[in-house]
């Protein structure tokens, strides 16, 4: 092969490596919700509002079929994950994860997001855990609180 044709071929073959990865196609402007990247910003956004999320799995729901409890700092939300999505991973609550689907706002229920896509990014990190809540040592109903004695 021909230096200048391999010389080529590599170039090309650079470039396509080091190309950002491919977005989302679609219109980006005035009238277009952000992405929703919070659990607790799901419950106030509009039907259908693109999602991201990173955080982990923590149970799945009984009795609700492809529903799933899901977690990161800011909170919890349901999420439907069809099996599909999942193909031939499997995800435990040590694993972190990126979710990308959209908003499912319901009048009878809390929203929800269903899943398109599933990516595993690693291990689980306190830092990817909400906070722990401090005990409150005089707390109503604790012994040391005097409406508890």
């Amino acid at each position: 092969m021909p230096r200048t044709a391999l010389a080529a071929l590599l170039a090309l073959l650079a470039l396509t490596i080091c190309s950002p990865p491919a977005q989302a196609a679609g219109f980006e402007g005035p009238g277009v919700a952000p992405a929703v990247t919070r659990a607790v910003d799901v419950l106030n956004a509009q039907d259908d509002a693109p999602c991201v999320l990173e955080g982990r799995l923590v149970e799945k729901l009984p009795r609700r079929k492809h529903r799933y409890l899901f977690e990161d700092r800011s909170g919890q939300v349901v999420v439907e994950i069809e099996n599909a999505v999942f193909g031939q991973s499997t995800v435990t609550p040590k694993d972190k994860i990126r979710l990308q689907g959209h908003v499912d706002w319901n009048r009878k229920r809390p929203n929800t997001v269903e899943v398109d896509s599933l990516t595993i990014l690693g291990p689980v990190t306190d830092a990817d855990l909400p906070p722990v809540q401090p005990r409150q040592e005089n707390a109503p109903g604790h012994a040391r609180h005097p409406a508890a004695r």
